[in-house]
């Protein structure tokens, strides 16, 4: 080595170690992190994106007309500032005045025009699943394959578009003829990517006979196909989120029943307290910054003139890193790196006892909050053994429940990250629609498994071999316990739903039959369009978007059309009954709604469709320095903007040893340095 080259060395050396000094002294933050979305959001467009953890984000970036109210299912005036709602058919919103987006345009009754009538025509999942009946006819969209406002058509005629007549096939034998919805669709889109509010656009959105309208004195209303109580909880969500029109214009504008892939990458400009700042490569990471011309201030919170849930910004900057693996998430949240992280219940004693302040390792660490939902193993009725009610009843009544909700016990005190519930609806919902007749909580009886299997065996020709040796059903038949049943769940499986389902394997040895575990992925999902193609078993559940209980869950659950890829009735239940009741019962009003529900939920338990598995709660590690972490366990959100942070942020360096540091550079050095 030459002596100069060392000289140089020294001094930089040098330099490194006043710099290192100065940053271990003054501890240079990063962003406040959150690590806990354990998957990456689908899309960044409220109009497109479906998956959950969407929530966090959007509830960050977007408002909506009412929002649900921190953590309550009530909702509360947002950027409208007061609604009034007419027989459950009529809400008329009154815009807040002086609200606007991110990027400093106005935001008023157009620009809910334009996101409702944008999300539609769009006909994307959010939309397409939450409007129908109300925003939308499905019956139409199920035959045109466009997705249209109730009365646009007229609304555009009446501004003077023509569009013609054309001819559906409704079925194998009937035919009908009316407007060409496609024509319709594309003058709808055209309008929406060029919206800039022409005397014909304005008679268009004046047009009172239509689900969404304009009024002349500026206010916006919504008129529902329908009469439907839960209108105001169903645009709470995200698929009710304000977009900026020109934003969308500038970006590829509208298609019919096409998303925007702009801004599905990009993200699109809303009113929320944050904008998003940056996207990483596969929304690995996405960084937000608080808007900067947010129109909600401290003041207007203080007075009471809009909710918490609508306050500025503390956290100015905020890094979401999505699908960390396991062990990144414990480290990050132990060493001080991510403020908001979660691990599974049989991780929390490590999380907690890594924590890197000792006088906080305890499970005030932990937030864990009911979820709303059913999850099950369902039982597909169309198909051989299971389309047999004894039979069902046999393997809902094997169940080990209780080994089931200790799956989700925690490692760290015992207490199960789940609860048992007697499907199909949630608690949330109030015994009138969730358990008007006071059925028990599924529960094992080995005694009932076995008076059904036996009775099952006669009806269908077979026997099995229970583990005392006794043989039970129609013993001249076929000995079903050589045949091995399959419980399919979704790949890659969890250590919760691995668990899960080898419970539910072990109970049905008690009544002679053999059961293995099949992971598909989604796309074989996707498949699942009829009852054939979906298997015996399926390990699931199905969430609602909102509180309906009849429209979001039970229908879901029940019903043929919901069936398989497209629904979650994984059962493919098809009860004349129940369809029936299905027809309108999701219009009617709450008190004849309630009264209906002593007959349905004893149709719905006598099916023997499903075996309840526990409900498991969302679970998240906050630090302790971060306060007012407020969780929705409606949309799944949790909401950056109500948060404050009072500790030191940890930087990366201050765990890197000066000696490695010094070493390395060195070492960098000394690779580099020409051989003489």
């Amino acid at each position: 080595m030459k002596k100069g080259l060392k000289i140089i060395i020294v001094v930089v050396v040098a330099i490194i170690l006043v710099s290192t000094a100065f940053l271990v002294l003054y501890h240079p933050t990063h962003a406040f992190t959150d690590t806990s979305q354990t998957a990456a959001p689908e899309q960044l467009d409220p109009a497109t994106g479906f998956f959950t953890t969407n929530g966090p984000l959007f509830s960050a970036v977007f408002q909506t007309l009412v929002e649900y109210n921190g953590s309550s299912t009530n909702v509360t005036p947002v950027l409208a500032s007061h609604v009034t709602n007419l027989n459950d058919t009529h809400y008329i919103f009154t815009m807040r005045s002086g609200a606007n987006f991110s990027n400093g345009q106005p935001l008023n009754a157009t620009s809910a025009w334009f996101s409702f009538a944008r999300g539609i025509v769009m006909g994307q999942g959010p939309y397409a699943a939450d409007y129908s009946g109300t925003l939308f006819n499905g019956t139409m969209a199920g035959i045109t394959g466009v997705y249209l406002p109730v009365g646009i058509i007229p609304a555009l005629i009446n501004a003077g578009y023509h569009i013609s007549n054309t001819t559906y096939k409704v079925n194998k034998t009937v035919t009908m003829n009316t407007y060409n919805y496609t024509i319709a669709g594309n003058d709808l889109a055209s309008i929406l990517s060029h919206f800039n509010y022409n005397a014909t656009e304005m008679k268009v959105m004046n047009y009172a006979n239509q689900s969404l309208v304009v009024n002349s004195n500026g206010t916006f209303q919504i008129n529902t196909e329908h009469k439907y109580a839960f209108l105001l909880s169903a645009i709470a969500g995200w698929w009710g989120d304000i977009v900026e029109p020109s934003y969308v214009d500038a970006h590829d504008g509208v298609q019919v029943n096409t998303p925007n892939s702009y801004l599905d990458a990009n993200g699109v400009i809303g009113s929320g307290p944050y904008e998003i700042s940056s996207v990483g490569k596969g929304f690995s990471t996405i960084v937000l910054k608080a808007n900067p011309n947010y129109w909600v201030t401290s003041a207007m919170v203080n007075n009471g003139s809009i909710s918490a849930i609508a306050k500025p910004a503390s956290i100015k900057t905020v890094v979401i890193d999505y699908g960390l693996s396991h062990a990144d998430r414990l480290e990050d949240f132990d060493r001080g790196i991510s403020q908001i992280s979660t691990v599974s219940p049989s991780s929390f004693k490590q999380m907690i006892n890594g924590f890197h302040n000792k006088t906080e390792r305890t499970g005030a660490l932990v937030k864990s909050y009911n979820e709303i939902g059913v999850f099950y193993i369902s039982m597909n009725t169309q198909r051989s053994y299971t389309n047999n009610t004894h039979f069902r009843e046999a393997l809902y009544n094997a169940m080990n429940y209780t080994a089931q909700l200790k799956v989700y016990n925690n490692n760290y005190n015992g207490t199960p990250e789940a609860y048992t519930e007697l499907g199909p609806l949630s608690p949330v919902f109030g015994k009138a629609y969730y358990n008007p007749n006071n059925y028990p909580l599924p529960k094992q009886n080995l005694t009932a498994a076995i008076a059904n299997i036996t009775t099952a065996g006669k009806e269908m020709g077979f026997y099995v071999t229970l583990p005392n040796g006794s043989k039970v059903g129609d013993t001249s038949g076929t000995d079903l316990s050589h045949h091995t049943f399959a419980i399919t769940g979704i790949s890659p499986a969890t250590s919760i739903e691995t668990a899960s389902m080898s419970a539910a394997i072990s109970s049905f040895t008690h009544i002679g039959l053999t059961f293995k575990t099949s992971l598909v992925t989604e796309s074989t999902v996707s498949g699942w369009t009829n009852a054939s193609a979906t298997p015996h078993f399926v390990d699931l559940g199905w969430l609602p978007d909102y509180l309906d209980p009849i429209g979001q869950q039970l229908i879901d659950v029940y019903s043929p059309a919901a069936g398989g890829a497209f629904g979650g009735n994984e059962a493919w239940v098809d009860n004349t009954s129940l369809n029936a009741n299905f027809t309108n019962l999701d219009f009617k009003n709450i008190s004849d709604q309630k009264q209906a529900m002593y007959n349905v939920q004893n149709l719905t338990y006598n099916q023997y469709a499903y075996m309840w598995t526990p409900m498991p709660d969302a679970v998240y590690f906050v630090a302790p320095n971060v306060h007012g972490f407020v969780y929705n366990n409606i949309t799944s959100s949790y909401f950056y903007n109500m948060m404050t942070f009072t500790g030191k942020l940890t930087s990366s360096v201050g765990f890197m040893t000066l000696y490695t540091l010094v070493a390395d550079i060195e070492m960098a050095f000394t690779n580099a340095a020409p051989k003489f």
